[in-house]
């Protein structure tokens, strides 16, 4: 009788233990699941540190090129966006003040237009070393994005043009009817590989891509002449997606 209970017993302490250790399981998951929950800012600095390995001061001097187009769902119809994505990336980054200089987009479309470089305005590695040398630009941002089926990555590198040093590597991926968050993302991501503080413009929409098209034609639009056009789809922009009214503002040679 003696050895029922104790076996009694002991089985009521091993299913108790076993049921603490579940419990204390349960809870680690919990807590590692949410450490990488997007937009976790402990996991994000994390990240940073490991991601932002230049050793040295960044210089403050930044051009950003078109970006290259890897669509795979509706390539024609997406690429636009290389160039409104570098525009929207310069009027986010020159928020932060003093503390970053970002080359105008006008000036860069000039420089490209003189040495008679293709209408996108993309460029190699290479390339875009000389043209940030031309400009005065310490350092120079170009990348590619690629949409397929709803979802967008953007992928942007920083090179310091003296050196030819990686400054950053950085992707962002999201959905289509996000696409002004995940600039915002990256805008954030850049600031932070310089060491500066990134205002957030603060808009209460995710930004549709859609707009940014009409935002991005509107670009073309007036990089040909064409201001009428080009008024009339920043417009549309705005009307279907008012959050891109900022970055309607701040194109300049619309007057």
């Amino acid at each position: 009788m003696k050895n029922l209970t104790l076996f009694v017993i002991t089985g009521i302490l091993a299913a108790f233990m076993l049921t603490l250790g579940c419990v204390e399981t349960q809870k680690q998951v919990k807590k590692d699941a949410q450490a990488f929950t997007y937009g976790n800012d402990e996991t994000e600095k994390v990240e940073e540190e490991t991601r932002f390995t230049y050793s040295g001061e960044p210089p403050k001097t930044l051009a950003i090129f078109p970006f290259e187009n890897n669509s795979i769902t509706d390539a024609e119809r997406f690429a636009p966006l290389g160039k409104g994505l570098a525009a929207m990336l310069i009027t986010d980054l020159s928020k932060t003040g003093t503390a970053l200089k970002v080359i105008e987009r006008e000036n860069i479309k000039a420089l490209i237009e003189e040495i008679a470089f293709n209408e996108s305005g993309v460029v190699d590695e290479s390339t875009a070393v000389r043209l940030g040398k031309m400009l005065g630009a310490q350092s120079i941002a170009f990348g590619s994005f690629m949409v397929m089926g709803n979802q967008i990555r953007i992928d942007s590198r920083i090179i310091n043009v003296e050196t030819s040093e990686l400054i950053m590597a950085e992707s962002v991926m999201g959905g289509e009817a996000e696409f002004m968050k995940l600039v915002r993302d990256l805008a954030r991501k850049i600031a932070g590989s310089f060491k500066v503080a990134f205002r957030s413009p603060g808009a209460s929409s995710g930004g549709s891509i859609d707009a940014a098209l009409f935002f991005s034609k509107g670009l073309d639009a007036l990089d040909r002449g064409n201001k009428a056009e080009a008024g009339r789809l920043f417009k549309k922009s705005v009307q279907l997606d008012p959050a891109y009214k900022k970055q309607v503002d701040n194109v300049k040679g619309l007057e």
